[in-house]
């Protein structure tokens, strides 16, 4: 089993390059955002408290699908050092990544999925192994759900490179 402290490294190296979504999608249109967008506008993924992260627990409910690819490592970071603290955030992640399609909306956990690097999906999945071993069978069934998810999305991955037509020179 991996250490909390390799994980969170794992977690930051891979979400090193990861790009922001910019100011103006953070949060998909709403009637109000309840300062989500005023308190993760110009700030990185890195260095969010637990207790910051849980003023706004609803923000992975409301964001873009850009902006929840690129905050994640928060979540996962935060609960990691602050558990306890971080017990709603991490349900609303759960939920979000968990997520189906409704109504035909591309607002599911797997839209989020399909946009994280393999290696951010490695990181993720280390980080559902250290989660599963620490909860001891808490939300288990969700757990194997989002497993499948990034499985499947590195499967797909994989296809597309091996598919992917080589050219040589003229």
């Amino acid at each position: 089993m991996q250490t909390a402290s390799d994980l969170i490294a794992m977690i930051r190296s891979a979400w090193t390059d990861a790009q922001p979504p910019g100011d103006g999608n953070i949060s998909r249109h709403t009637y109000d955002d309840e300062g989500v967008t005023a308190y993760f506008s110009g700030k990185t993924w890195d260095a969010h408290t637990a207790r910051q992260l849980r003023i706004l627990d609803f923000a992975p409910g409301i964001f873009t699908k850009a902006a929840f690819a690129y905050y994640l490592p928060a979540y996962l970071i935060a609960d990691i050092v602050d558990p306890e603290t971080s017990d709603t955030n991490m349900e609303r992640v759960v939920y979000w990544l968990d997520r189906d399609n409704v109504r035909g909306q591309a607002d599911d956990g797997q839209s989020v999925i399909d946009r994280l690097t393999a290696s951010q999906r490695s990181a993720l999945s280390r980080y559902i192994s250290f989660i599963r071993h620490r909860e001891q069978g808490f939300h288990d069934e969700l757990w194997e759900k989002i497993a499948r998810r990034l499985d499947e999305a590195d499967t797909c991955s994989h296809a597309i490179l091996v598919r992917a037509p080589v050219r040589r020179g003229a």
